[in-house]
Protein backbone atom coordinates (compact mmCIF):
# COMPACT_ATOMS: atom_id res chain seq x y z
CA UNK A 1 0.00 0.00 0.00
CA UNK A 2 2.69 2.63 0.78
CA UNK A 3 4.24 1.65 -2.09
CA UNK A 4 1.68 2.21 -4.57
CA UNK A 5 1.13 5.64 -1.95
CA UNK A 6 4.80 6.86 -3.39
CA UNK A 7 4.66 5.90 -7.06
CA UNK A 8 1.28 7.79 -7.13
CA UNK A 9 2.75 10.63 -5.30
CA UNK A 10 5.97 10.42 -7.76
CA UNK A 11 4.11 10.71 -10.56
CA UNK A 12 1.94 13.59 -9.66
CA UNK A 13 4.30 15.63 -8.76
CA UNK A 14 6.55 15.43 -12.25
CA UNK A 15 6.49 18.50 -14.52
CA UNK A 16 5.10 17.00 -17.58
CA UNK A 17 5.75 19.82 -20.16
CA UNK A 18 9.86 19.51 -19.57
CA UNK A 19 11.89 16.56 -20.58
CA UNK A 20 12.26 14.02 -22.98
CA UNK A 21 9.29 12.26 -24.86
CA UNK A 22 7.16 9.93 -23.34
CA UNK A 23 4.76 7.10 -24.62
CA UNK A 24 2.13 5.63 -23.63
CA UNK A 25 1.92 1.57 -22.45
CA UNK A 26 -1.11 -0.45 -21.63
CA UNK A 27 -0.97 -4.20 -21.64
CA UNK A 28 -2.87 -6.73 -19.46
CA UNK A 29 -1.40 -8.42 -16.03
CA UNK A 30 -2.82 -11.55 -14.46
CA UNK A 31 -1.46 -13.43 -11.13
CA UNK A 32 -1.87 -17.65 -11.83
CA UNK A 33 -3.62 -17.06 -15.21
CA UNK A 34 -6.49 -14.90 -13.55
CA UNK A 35 -6.26 -10.94 -14.06
CA UNK A 36 -4.88 -8.83 -11.12
CA UNK A 37 -8.30 -6.88 -9.50
CA UNK A 38 -6.07 -4.01 -8.85
CA UNK A 39 -2.66 -2.71 -8.39
CA UNK A 40 0.25 -0.67 -10.07
CA UNK A 41 2.96 -1.15 -12.60
CA UNK A 42 6.03 1.10 -11.82
CA UNK A 43 8.37 1.72 -15.07
CA UNK A 44 11.94 3.00 -14.48
CA UNK A 45 14.52 3.76 -16.78
CA UNK A 46 17.20 1.17 -16.48
CA UNK A 47 20.32 3.07 -14.93
CA UNK A 48 22.53 -0.32 -15.28
CA UNK A 49 21.98 -0.16 -19.12
CA UNK A 50 22.49 3.35 -19.77
CA UNK A 51 19.14 4.46 -20.05
CA UNK A 52 17.97 7.70 -18.33
CA UNK A 53 14.31 9.83 -18.18
CA UNK A 54 11.62 10.08 -15.95
CA UNK A 55 9.46 7.08 -14.77
CA UNK A 56 6.30 6.37 -15.32
CA UNK A 57 3.51 3.64 -14.19
CA UNK A 58 -0.22 3.65 -13.85
CA UNK A 59 -2.68 1.57 -11.74
CA UNK A 60 -3.89 -2.49 -12.79
CA UNK A 61 -8.08 -2.07 -12.68
CA UNK A 62 -9.78 -5.54 -13.56
CA UNK A 63 -6.50 -7.26 -15.41
CA UNK A 64 -5.56 -4.26 -17.12
CA UNK A 65 -3.43 -0.77 -16.73
CA UNK A 66 -2.18 1.76 -18.94
CA UNK A 67 -0.01 4.76 -18.60
CA UNK A 68 -1.30 7.55 -20.79
CA UNK A 69 1.26 9.59 -22.27
CA UNK A 70 2.34 11.94 -19.70
CA UNK A 71 3.38 8.49 -17.37
CA UNK A 72 4.72 6.59 -20.16
CA UNK A 73 8.02 5.29 -20.66
CA UNK A 74 11.22 6.84 -22.37
CA UNK A 75 11.56 3.77 -24.92
CA UNK A 76 14.68 1.61 -24.03
CA UNK A 77 15.94 -0.05 -21.45
CA UNK A 78 13.54 -0.46 -18.23
CA UNK A 79 13.39 -1.87 -14.74
CA UNK A 80 8.87 -2.84 -14.23
CA UNK A 81 7.64 -3.43 -10.59
CA UNK A 82 4.38 -4.63 -10.00
CA UNK A 83 2.32 -5.26 -6.95
CA UNK A 84 -1.15 -6.20 -6.75
CA UNK A 85 -3.81 -7.15 -4.72
CA UNK A 86 -7.58 -9.01 -4.47
CA UNK A 87 -9.72 -6.12 -4.62
CA UNK A 88 -11.31 -7.00 -1.64
CA UNK A 89 -11.16 -4.24 0.56
CA UNK A 90 -10.22 -5.38 4.09
CA UNK A 91 -8.43 -4.72 7.65
CA UNK A 92 -6.00 -7.08 8.94
CA UNK A 93 -4.40 -6.14 12.12
CA UNK A 94 -6.13 -2.95 12.54
CA UNK A 95 -4.54 -1.51 9.21
CA UNK A 96 -7.37 -0.22 6.70
CA UNK A 97 -6.79 -2.61 3.30
CA UNK A 98 -8.63 -0.25 0.69
CA UNK A 99 -7.32 -2.13 -2.42
CA UNK A 100 -7.41 -6.02 -0.11
CA UNK A 101 -4.74 -8.39 0.50
CA UNK A 102 -1.15 -8.71 -1.64
CA UNK A 103 -1.45 -11.66 -4.56
CA UNK A 104 2.20 -12.06 -4.36
CA UNK A 105 5.40 -10.02 -3.33
CA UNK A 106 6.53 -7.16 -5.07
CA UNK A 107 7.57 -8.88 -8.95
CA UNK A 108 10.39 -7.37 -10.42
CA UNK A 109 11.35 -7.85 -14.42
CA UNK A 110 12.94 -5.71 -17.21
CA UNK A 111 12.12 -4.89 -20.81
CA UNK A 112 13.37 -3.00 -23.54
CA UNK A 113 10.44 -0.65 -24.65
CA UNK A 114 10.12 0.91 -28.22
CA UNK A 115 10.26 4.51 -28.90
CA UNK A 116 6.34 4.36 -29.78
CA UNK A 117 3.00 3.79 -27.99
CA UNK A 118 2.95 -0.02 -27.07
CA UNK A 119 1.79 -3.00 -25.18
CA UNK A 120 2.95 -5.27 -23.11
CA UNK A 121 1.57 -7.90 -20.97
CA UNK A 122 2.93 -9.12 -17.51
CA UNK A 123 1.89 -12.87 -16.40
CA UNK A 124 2.94 -13.36 -12.72
CA UNK A 125 3.98 -16.83 -11.93
CA UNK A 126 2.53 -18.43 -8.90
CA UNK A 127 5.02 -18.78 -6.32
CA UNK A 128 5.92 -21.88 -5.34
CA UNK A 129 5.08 -23.83 -1.93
Amino acid sequence: MLTLACAVLLLGCQNRSDGPTRYPVTGNVTYDGQPVPKGFVTLEPDAAASNSGPGGGGPIVNGRYSTGAEAGVVGGPHTIRIIGYDGIPTSMEGEKLPDGKSLFPPYQATFDFPKQASEKNFEIPKAGP
